[in-house]
């Protein structure tokens, strides 16, 4: 059985065959190239990662979703995102996506990600979701506060360990939220709605 999540906006669902040249495309955007890691600028690599993708669609129990987002309005492939270490009661499962340039400053990634922090405590159980960015990814940084998720271990030398870790000699950050603070998220966004109703 396929997996979907709708938003107001979006349709969230498991990659297609003919989704892999327009996904592949996006992330050979060169407007793209300063906030990915650099071997994901390959198309070979790319490739392999969204057939793999189709592939762990079939796995039961699932540990990653690599998913294709879509408009609801009119079908338009606009990225993907994905949920990796996606496992009951486990300890830190971890958040991640990537657009098409034309698609950004939309809200589109926050929609998503939102999508995929609800999914990954509500239904899969994670404790702890995390996402990684580069220290200088302003845009990937302002969504992550977005959606309640904060700064750890934010220290010049973690953040510099942590870029060459992934390979790269730049800084990354990462922004953690747990299930008990997001609970308290979604309770205090339940009650402002009930006061502004």
């Amino acid at each position: 059985m396929s997996f979907q999540i709708e938003t107001g906006r979006l349709i969230i669902r498991d990659v297609r065959e003919d989704d892999i040249p327009i996904l592949v495309k996006q992330f050979a955007e060169p407007e793209a190239w300063g906030g990915i890691l650099s071997f994901q600028a390959d198309e070979a690599y790319n490739k392999n990662e969204l057939e793999k993708a189709m592939a762990w669609a079939k796995q039961s129990p699932r540990p990653y979703y690599k998913l294709a987002v879509e408009l609801k309005s009119d079908g338009t492939l606009i990225g993907n995102c994905n949920l990796s270490d996606a496992v009951p009661e486990g300890f830190a499962a971890n958040i991640g996506w990537h657009y098409g340039h034309r698609f950004s400053g939309n809200g589109y990634a926050t929609e998503a990600a939102r999508a995929l922090l609800d999914f990954g405590f509500e239904f899969i159980g994670a404790n702890e979701i995390y996402a990684d960015c580069f220290a200088d990814n302003r845009a990937s940084i302002r969504i992550l506060e977005k959606i309640g998720m904060n700064s750890s271990l934010d220290f010049n030398l973690f953040n510099i360990i942590r870029g060459w870790s992934y390979g790269e000699s730049k800084a990354a950050v990462r922004y953690t939220v747990s299930k008990h603070r997001w609970r308290e998220q979604i309770e205090r966004l339940g009650e402002l709605q009930r006061i502004g109703d």
